[in-house]
């Protein structure tokens, strides 16, 4: 940190390098780069919409924000905590403090933050969600390929019944789908919409969180400001979801 940093001035004064080290969390952030920028555009967007800020102050930010999201995060700068800060400095950097400190106005980092992880986490449910189709279908193809086909049932390790290879790939098909179906309905609740619940008590600035919600595609607005920023209950209903996934797998891997 410089002792021109325009984010951090007026606190404490310089950090220590390895503390600043040991707290960024820049590196686990890669993951939240593009929701990050995403989220940008469309609370500018909203701001510009709601004139909040001047349409060509918005502008100058949505170029500058082009502009990171074409050079990549490896160019921003690591001494910052977190993505957030370092977009933010990045873009006060390219566009000057006048336009490029408005991008912030009428938010926080919690519920920035929280609408990336909900953007970031809908994307890759989509792509598992392919996935397991892909597979499922994988089973269905060979299970019709041995309809005729009978092979020995087991129980305990032990021959039990004769069955059909179909029978035997269409139980993994099977399970595949409630996996699938435990999914989207993780997706329902992952993909609402916590931004313009600001710290935890909304802001005084008029927004419109309904507008911003549909830039962003998601389904619906948390109404509940609080709930909004400090609720993890859709991820741990993720994980819970992969990990009946994962014992499906374990089945025949």
């Amino acid at each position: 940190m410089t002792k021109d940093d325009i984010l951090r001035r007026g606190r404490l004064g310089l950090q220590n390098e390895q503390v600043t080290a040991f707290t960024s969390s820049l590196d686990a952030d890669r993951w939240i780069f593009d929701s990050d920028l995403m989220v940008d555009r469309a609370h500018v967007v909203m701001l510009a919409r709601q004139q909040i800020i001047e349409e060509d102050d918005a502008s100058k930010i949505l170029l500058g924000l082009d502009q990171i999201r074409d050079n990549g995060i490896e160019l921003l700068d690591s001494s910052y905590e977190d993505v957030h800060i370092a977009i933010e400095a990045r873009l006060i950097e390219l566009i000057g403090e006048d336009a490029g400190g408005r991008m912030h106005s009428g938010r926080s980092r919690n519920d920035e933050v929280a609408s990336c992880i909900r953007i970031a986490l809908r994307t890759d449910l989509l792509k598992l969600a392919g996935l397991i189709n892909k597979l499922r279908a994988a089973f269905i193809d060979k299970a019709h390929e041995g309809v005729s086909l009978i092979i020995p049932g087991f129980t305990h390790l032990q021959h039990a019944q004769p069955t059909t290879l179909a029978h035997h790939f269409l139980a993994y098909a099977c399970s595949l789908e409630r996996s699938f179906e435990r999914l989207t309905d993780a997706y329902r609740r992952v993909n609402l919409c916590p931004l313009g619940a600001a710290a935890f008590a909304a802001t005084a600035f008029p927004l419109d969180r309904a507008y911003a919600c549909e830039l962003m595609g998601f389904d619906n607005l948390l109404e509940n400001s609080m709930d909004a920023v400090s609720t993890r209950d859709f991820a741990i209903e993720t994980i819970s979801m992969c990990a009946n996934l994962m014992t499906d797998i374990s089945r025949f891997a």
